[in-house]
């Protein structure tokens, strides 16, 4: 037996069935989709997905609930927003606000009531999931603002201004390799250089990001002219059954299509390891089948750097000690902002732009070299 206003009901295996109206033919009769499950939350959950999808609930009834509005916002996105976002989109639903509001009346929504549940989605009480940190605490507020945004849109509450104190932030301080490390790598590449060692250079002295790394072909490097093309990346997202699996987009941001000049010692590699590979392959694997995934080069990484005796660190200090030996070089931000891809030179500035002791010591010199000598009543106006 079904309960009560859902097309849920157990089956004599065992199973729980979900019907939904996938569709309606020409003459209007209907077409119905299935779910199947052992837990009946679990097909649920699916289900109030795939009416969304369908197009399935009237947002205009009063028995309308959270996750049945929440479902229709994220779909809302799907053409929007690249397939990895997406998913990050779908997983942070699922995962932080739905189970605290998915029963929740979209009627009765209220500012105190929403602002007291972000507190529980941050820190809760069952231990349903560690408390959230700075940053995931404000994917999730923003998430819900926009979700309450979409609902007031479509009239179905008054517009909400939810303020919520969330966890101070902690700055994770990526140290960048040394001059001594970045000498080691490199002769360490240099002695049986391979495409997968190079990578580690391709971070080191261009800045790419490994899911950039991951994303070449031999046809993005003009060897003529001595650059390089960044147009796709590779990361691995999560799928609503429950899977993962690889994808291969457009780099982060407008911006992070960009075409960077190769270091000419860089360069001499890359030209002799180019031989007949055509352009089609990817740079990584040497095949053009499919590309070396992010999380399997992390591994490389790993074991490169132990390889070469320089101390064990996230494949993003890479790219942090490119950008690091180019500030300390005078490189201007605007030219290194471009370099790494960023939508603008405040981000380059925020994350990277951060003077080390002796850089402050020269800059004080330089700026305080000569002294200004006072002389009788002589009155030095600073403007």
């Amino acid at each position: 037996m079904a309960r009560r206003g859902e097309n849920i009901h157990k089956r004599k295996d065992g199973r729980w069935e979900g019907r939904y109206i996938k569709a309606r033919t020409p003459e209007g009769k209907i077409q119905w989709g299935y779910v199947y499950g052992t837990v009946y939350a679990e097909v649920k959950r699916v289900l109030v997905q795939k009416k969304a999808e369908a197009g399935f609930y009237n947002l205009k009834r009063t028995d309308l609930t959270f996750d049945a509005l929440a479902e229709v916002w994220l779909r809302s996105q799907r053409n929007a927003v690249k397939e990895s976002t997406y998913a990050h989109y779908s997983y942070t639903l699922h995962k932080y606000l739905l189970p605290v509001l998915s029963k929740m009346p979209v009627a009765s929504l209220e500012e105190s009531f929403l602002e007291q549940a972000m507190q529980q989605i941050i820190a809760p009480i069952d231990a349903a999931h560690k408390p959230l940190g700075n940053s995931s605490a404000r994917e999730c507020l923003s998430m819900l603002r926009r979700i309450c945004k979409y609902a007031a849109h479509l009239r179905l509450i008054r517009p909400m201004e939810l303020e919520v104190a969330l966890p101070k932030a902690i700055d994770k301080i990526s140290v960048p390799l040394s001059p001594a490390e970045q000498q080691r790598l490199y002769q360490y590449v240099q002695e049986n250089p391979t495409p997968r060692k190079i990578g580690l250079l391709l971070g080191v002295e261009l800045g790419l990001r490994i899911g950039e790394i991951c994303g070449l072909q031999w046809g993005d490097f003009d060897l003529k002219l001595g650059t390089l093309k960044i147009n796709r990346t590779v990361c691995r997202i999560s799928c609503e059954n429950g899977h993962t699996k690889v994808v291969i987009q457009t780099p982060k941001t407008r911006t992070s299509r960009r075409e960077i000049p190769i270091p000419k010692q860089l360069l001499i590699m890359l030209k002799k390891l180019r031989g007949c590979v055509s352009n089609a392959a990817w740079f990584l694997s040497g095949n053009e089948s499919k590309p070396t995934e992010p999380r399997c080069y992390r591994k490389s990484i790993k074991a490169y750097l132990k390889q070469s005796t320089v101390r064990q660190v996230r494949p993003h200090a890479l790219r942090h000690t490119f950008a690091t030996t180019c500030l300390q070089a005078g490189c201007d931000v605007k030219t290194l902002s471009e370099l790494l891809g960023h939508a603008n030179a405040n981000i380059t500035l925020q994350r990277y732009v951060h003077s080390d002791l002796t850089r402050k010591r020269r800059e004080m010199n330089r700026i305080f070299s000569h002294q200004v000598s006072m002389r009788g009543g002589d009155v030095i106006n600073i403007t």
